[in-house]
């Protein structure tokens, strides 16, 4: 990936540069958070998947906290802090799928069982995808505001980026298979109402009105990543579908689905005095694991998406009180997997 077009795009602004240029500088910062420098010029992807998967997940709790930055520019504001909501679910999403990536069935029996070449395959597909739609979204109006964002959200498409960021998206990985499927990184209905809720969150003063808004964000953005995004790009897949029900029927040998809201991958353990980071827990609670853990019912089919959608929806509404009732303990996890968004390639 050429990085000779970063000092034009960098003396980039509102007022003297297309919203295409903007959408521009925005889909490089995208991918070169996947990539690393070769020389002074270019770039090359990542190849590690579980490595992807885990900068996907650091750059997202960075957006989630504010404190991004774009080269040696800072683009978050820490008096906004909480208004890119479903950053840090995601931020705990993309986590669960660098640990299904290093799973001991994707790492040990994948040379000889065909479902899980394919999972490893997917999986990484999916995340680097919709890292490539949703982080350009939040770095967008972390960089130039609301007003413009609105202004140009209708503009971004892959299609028209200037030259060089075209060529280098289209030289990404699973970039032909994709990008017909994602409508070229264009908006919708769902993403332009979850960032009309970010707007209502940094417009109000009034408490409540900020977390229903957070709330609503959170769900807005769900339809979209699920159903714009990874629905088209992978659950629509015939092959997938028999693959996730392989899945299934392997049991104990396969990755658990399920969201775990701590930056390990294991549930958070119960402290030796009985404590969770917030508040006191007996040590024989039973509702301790349920209360950091979201699993799927039993009968879920994943590759549906209003099957899946209802597991999600459960996410949602545990992530959003564990946000509220113990915010500090998730927000010092969120801090933990801001640090893996340069981590290096193995």
């Amino acid at each position: 990936m050429s990085n000779k077009t970063t000092t034009q795009l960098n003396s980039c602004t509102p007022k003297t540069c297309s919203c295409t240029d903007l959408w521009s500088i925005s889909q490089k910062f995208c991918l070169q958070r996947l990539s690393s420098p070769t020389d002074n010029n270019t770039y090359s992807y990542i190849k590690n998947k579980k490595v992807r998967a885990r900068r996907i997940t650091g750059t997202y709790a960075r957006l989630y906290l504010e404190i991004e930055r774009d080269g040696t520019r800072k683009i978050g504001d820490p008096s906004k802090k909480g208004r890119f909501y479903w950053m840090a679910l995601g931020a705990f999403a993309s986590k669960t799928v660098a640990c299904t990536l290093e799973h001991w069935t994707l790492n040990r029996i994948s040379k000889n069982v065909n479902w899980a070449v394919s999972a490893e395959d997917w999986f990484g597909q999916g995340n680097f995808w919709l890292f490539q739609d949703i982080a350009g979204w939040h770095h967008y109006y972390s960089c130039y505001g609301s007003a413009v964002f609105f202004k140009c959200i209708n503009d971004r498409n892959t299609n028209n980026l200037v030259p060089q960021m075209k060529t280098a998206i289209n030289q990404a990985p699973w970039a032909a298979k994709s990008l017909p499927k994602i409508n070229n990184l264009k908006s919708n209905s769902f993403l332009i109402k979850g960032f009309e809720y970010v707007k209502v969150f940094e417009n109000s003063s009034n408490g409540i009105k900020k977390k229903n808004a957070q709330y609503d964000n959170l769900l807005q953005t769900a339809y979209h990543e699920q159903k714009m995004i990874l629905q088209p790009l992978i659950y629509e897949d015939k092959k997938h579908q028999v693959e996730i029900k392989a899945m299934k029927l392997a049991g104990p040998l396969a990755p658990h689905v399920q969201l775990v809201f701590s930056s390990s991958c294991s549930i958070p353990q119960v402290l030796a005095t009985g404590m969770t980071p917030q508040r006191p827990k007996k040590v024989d609670d039973p509702d301790y694991v349920d209360e950091y853990v979201s699993r799927p019912d039993s009968n879920i089919v994943l590759y549906n998406y209003d099957s899946r959608m209802k597991w999600i929806k459960n996410a949602a509404l545990k992530f959003h009180q564990l946000m509220q009732d113990e915010k500090v303990y998730m927000h010092d996890e969120l801090t933990t997997m801001a640090g893996w968004y340069n981590k290096a390639d193995s």
